[in-house]
């Protein structure tokens, strides 16, 4: 049928055929013909069609037309066609252009986080400089659609499709995390931040920002779990996939009983779900280890003295100006903020190094500091500014958006390495890693506070040893995930041990290794390693902290700053 169907049309001739144009004003379109006199289509390209369409159409007004007349007829008809098709797809490109440059500044400012209102003044400035680059296409310029609302609509319209994405990404995770936190924002209203890290069946990994709830009523755990609920919902998340869930330290998120975290091990047993990984972020735990720690002695003086000269503009004018006479010029006091986990040593660094100029200072001014002369106060100075520079070494080391729980947990384990070694050679008066007290001996007759250093590193000894105990109890899990080739077969999970001794006997598997850990179980092919696989995708989606939120509400904070607190939660979000 379909041979006698071909060999029929091809018999009818329905090909156009060039001596149709100047008979019957018709050129080709596509797959059919079309009328230059009055742009209708034939679809069927037999010739009776079109000498129909002409002959009841337009004989009468082009039958008189012959030859050389015809044919410029006929040219001028199809040239006025070309030109129309030209201009409308001219001007639908030009409004295509339009609409994406207007995307792209909407992007640019909702990126840099600044208010909607801002793409009035691009405008101004994107005309300023076509009057004065090209003035032939200013018009096109004026024609960008950068009006607050239309940002609003543009920023808008790119939020809902990354939600989308994140839905879409969502649907293919065979493991994925949660990291949330809670702070307030210029308004006093409670913004609750939910981030989500999940890896799909290719190990792929997806690392976003799930939803921003605003909460203006209570924020208890029932709260707080209610609203990670409505997240799981919006994205179709199932719970059994569900590796880990990091929060910070309040009792409305990590309590086990009334907080979050109790209402998920409640909701675990009520539905006979294995329970994920609960984590309290990593660097606040640091920042915690390292604030229990008693220096008070030293603290409490220093934050004084500074205050003293920073709270009165008059005295940190004039310190400052003390300071251009001296090698000390670019440097000055900053302020102690218990809140911000890195100022403390800055602080402690900076007093001991200013100690002369702070003590002449406070001298003139009235107001003498007999502890910035007591040698075993300043031997402390120095002792605690060092291992507390040693703690913020380690704070940054934790930081970062993409960092695997087993990164995090190397760091932890080399700084209590780092804290044995601190403590023999604290014992034995060998001060190499500790900078300050270096510079301290080279003028102190006192003798270095022994005692005063070894009880600070025995209590951050024991602070890390309680306070990490929940990690250190997937220690050989984390060791297995980060380095399979090293692992002991023995202690593996049941169902792992085949796949990791044909693991270890891959020589090319281990060539692999060395390009990455996140390529290496990319590269693993499930076929063989299934096990391993659904177990290394658990750990690559964990989150180990909650740096991402600490991130975003400082970022937040200036979004919706006091100049801003109009912003509607929906445009915040």
């Amino acid at each position: 049928m379909a041979e006698k169907r071909k060999r029929k049309i091809d018999d009818e001739c329905r090909q156009f055929q060039e001596e149709w144009s100047l008979k019957y004003f018709f050129i080709k379109s596509g797959e059919k013909a079309l009328c230059v006199i009055c742009n209708e289509t034939v679809a069927v390209m037999k010739e009776y069609n079109l000498r129909r369409h002409h002959q009841s159409k337009h004989q009468e007004k082009y039958v008189q037309l012959k030859g050389k007349v015809r044919a410029e007829k006929f040219s001028k008809l199809q040239n006025q066609l070309t030109s129309q098709r030209t201009l409308f797809s001219k001007s639908s490109n030009e409004n295509e252009s339009l609409t994406k440059a207007s995307y792209k500044v909407a992007y640019v400012l909702a990126k840099s986080g600044k208010p909607f209102t801002d793409g009035e003044v691009v405008k101004e400035c994107l005309l300023e400089v076509a009057e004065e680059l090209c003035p032939e296409k200013s018009k096109q310029f004026e024609n960008v659609a950068l009006g607050a609302n239309n940002i609003a609509c543009r920023v808008a319209d790119m939020g809902e499709n990354i939600v989308t994405q994140i839905a879409k990404n969502a649907s293919k995770f065979r493991h994925f995390s949660i990291a949330m936190d809670e702070s307030l924002d210029s308004c006093s209203t409670s913004q609750l931040l939910v981030f989500i890290r999940g890896v799909d069946e290719d190990m792929n990994i997806t690392q976003e920002l799930a939803s921003l709830h605003s909460m203006y009523g209570t924020v208890t755990g029932e709260d707080i779990f209610n609203e990670l609920k409505k997240t799981f919902a919006d994205y179709n998340l199932d719970w059994t996939n569900l590796s880990c869930l990091t929060v910070d330290g309040g009792k409305n998120m990590s309590g086990i009983k009334k907080g979050l975290v109790g209402q998920v091990k409640q909701m675990c047993n009520e539905k006979n779900i294995i329970q994920p990984m609960f984590l309290h972020c990593i660097i606040h735990q640091q920042a915690l280890c390292a604030k229990y720690v008693d220096i008070s002695s030293v603290l409490n003086p220093v934050v004084k003295m500074v205050n003293l000269i920073r709270s009165h503009g008059l005295n940190h004018r004039q310190f400052r100006d003390m300071l251009k006479d001296t090698d000390t010029e670019s440097q000055d006091l900053p302020y102690y903020t218990a809140v911000r986990w890195l100022s403390c040593e800055k602080v402690l660094s900076r007093v001991f190094k200013l100690r002369k100029e702070i003590g002449d200072f406070l001298e003139s001014k009235g107001k003498p500091q007999p502890l910035l002369s007591d040698e075993e106060w300043v031997w402390k100075l120095a002792f605690a500014a060092d291992i507390t520079s040693h703690l913020n070494f380690l704070n940054l080391k934790l930081q970062g958006e993409q960092n695997l729980v087993s990164d995090l947990y190397t760091h932890l384990k080399a700084f209590r390495s780092k804290l044995v070694l601190f403590l023999e050679q604290v014992q034995a008066n060998n001060l190499t890693h500790f900078q300050q007290c270096k510079v301290f001996m080279a003028e102190a007759t006192a003798e270095f506070p022994t005692s005063f250093a070894c009880e600070i590193i025995k209590d951050l000894q024991l602070q890390f040893q309680q306070r990490f105990s929940d990690l250190d109890s997937k220690a050989e899990e984390v060791r297995l995930f980060q380095n399979p080739f090293e692992a002991d077969v023995a202690s593996c999970p049941d169902e792992l041990q085949l796949e990791v001794i044909e693991l270890q006997a891959n020589d090319l598997l281990r060539d692999k290794f060395k390009i990455g850990l996140v390529g290496f179980y990319q590269f693993l092919p499930k076929e063989d390693f299934p096990n391993v696989k659904t177990f290394a995708s658990r750990y690559l989606s964990i989150f180990g902290t909650t740096y991402l939120c600490e991130q975003t509400f400082s970022r937040m904070k200036y979004v919706k700053n006091n100049l801003r607190t109009n912003l509607s939660d929906d445009n915040l979000r």
